[in-house]
């Protein structure tokens, strides 16, 4: 058995990068750049008004109340504009293009118009104030994303804004998933005594779509061996990352481990020292992984979170492979007797975080409400109200 800080560092060093490919920058969001993206063009592209006003020259105006002459108009789009003389101003609106010899621009709020010359109601004014010079988000040529950028929303708006079609990035991984149990059924078959409906598939699922990863190839296994080992064969064959729902405890009818070593995959380790989740096996066959999570909702969710999502994050190039940790208060005060660690199901309202009742390793309907996970080092196995905690949040 092993620790939980044991059991994550050996899922990180046994998680390696995957392959790359060229993706359109359209279905490239949630993937993480594979290399540097250069500037084609500076951004902005001409100097660009930042206000609706008038381009002036801005050592024209010398006290409040100058006056200028009105001689011209730059809208939005518009390619060509007016040149300028001293004394002249010309009305601009945002994002429009800036004449080359205008130096600044005046918000029309600070600014009155009389037929067709305007009276400046600002002194003194700045070079520069209100224009967007060329380059100044980005200079042509400069690196504009660098390799290991997660692709977030904005990302694919700052690429296209650059004329940016397709990016190269980490593929991510092809899942297998493997569920097992003769008490399982189906949703919509009717419901029998001692038979319970399966729900780990959609929830993992959910879980994996949730992190962008829709490659996912779902298989059932009866509770005998050779129907788990030819699962495993089969999933192995096309994917990156297995795994298994149920069968790896000790039970007469668990085949998961026993299936595992006669495909071939080394154990890298076996329980882990921690509530829910002790059932935990990874294991590695060359550069496929397997995890051979719990039975159990709850627990089975709780492994994914804090061990399966790290090892894809990292497969997928991303550098933060964990859930964010940060520290907060507890609003109830919490104890628990044993030598693991225990991972709560909770809610973060606020500035404090509090443990939710339905602690069972079965029960889902706590985790159906929470945002996130306590985690409670045997050390700390007896926390007061408002004491601090290890609070892991939920992505969302």
């Amino acid at each position: 058995m092993v620790t939980v800080n044991e059991a994550k560092q050996k899922v990180i060093a046994n998680s390696k990068v995957l392959s790359i490919e060229t993706r359109g920058l359209a279905d490239a969001l949630g993937y993480v750049l594979a290399e540097d993206v250069i500037a084609t063009i500076s951004l902005p592209s001409f100097r660009q008004s930042s206000m609706d006003g008038y381009a002036i020259i801005h050592t024209d105006i010398v006290k409040n109340g100058t006056i200028l002459k009105l001689t011209g108009e730059s809208k939005a789009g518009q390619t060509e504009v007016s040149e300028m003389i001293s004394g002249n101003a010309i009305r601009i609106f945002t994002g429009a293009r800036v004449p080359a010899e205008a130096t600044a621009v005046i918000m029309q709020e600070h600014t009155s118009l009389v037929e067709n010359e305007i009276v400046i109601n600002e002194f003194p004014v700045s070079a520069g104030k209100n224009v967007r010079e060329i380059g100044r988000q980005i200079s042509e040529g400069a690196v504009a994303l660098t390799q290991g950028t997660y692709l977030s929303p904005g990302s694919i708006g700052f690429l296209q804004g650059m004329n940016v079609n397709q990016v190269t990035v980490f593929r991510k991984p092809r899942i297998g998933l493997l569920l097992t149990g003769d008490e399982l059924l189906k949703v919509g078959e009717p419901l029998v005594a001692g038979k319970i409906y399966e729900s780990n598939s959609a929830m993992l699922i959910a879980a994996l779509s949730q992190e962008g990863i829709f490659d996912i190839e779902l298989k059932y296994a009866d509770d005998d061996l050779d129907s788990t080992i030819q699962a495993f064969k089969e999933l192995t064959e096309n994917n990156d990352v297995i795994l298994a729902s149920g069968g790896i405890s000790v039970g007469d009818y668990d085949f998961v481990g026993v299936a595992l070593q006669v495909i071939g995959a080394e154990q890298v380790f076996y329980k882990v020292r921690q509530k829910p989740g002790k059932p935990l096996m990874f294991g590695k066959r060359e550069e496929k992984l397997f995890f051979a999570l719990p039975g159990n909702p709850a627990s089975s969710l709780v492994c994914y979170y804090e061990y399966v999502l790290p090892a894809i994050r990292i497969m997928t190039g991303r550098k933060d492979p964990f859930l964010r940790s940060l520290k907060l208060p507890s609003k109830y005060a919490y104890s628990f007797d044993g030598e693991r660690d225990e991972f709560l199901k909770a809610l973060v309202e606020g500035d404090e975080v509090m443990p939710l009742d339905g602690q069972e390793s079965f029960a889902l309907r706590s985790f159906a409400v929470a945002n996130a996970i306590i985690y409670l080092p045997v050390s700390q196995s007896k926390v007061e109200s408002g004491e601090l905690v290890e609070v892991h949040l939920l992505p969302f």
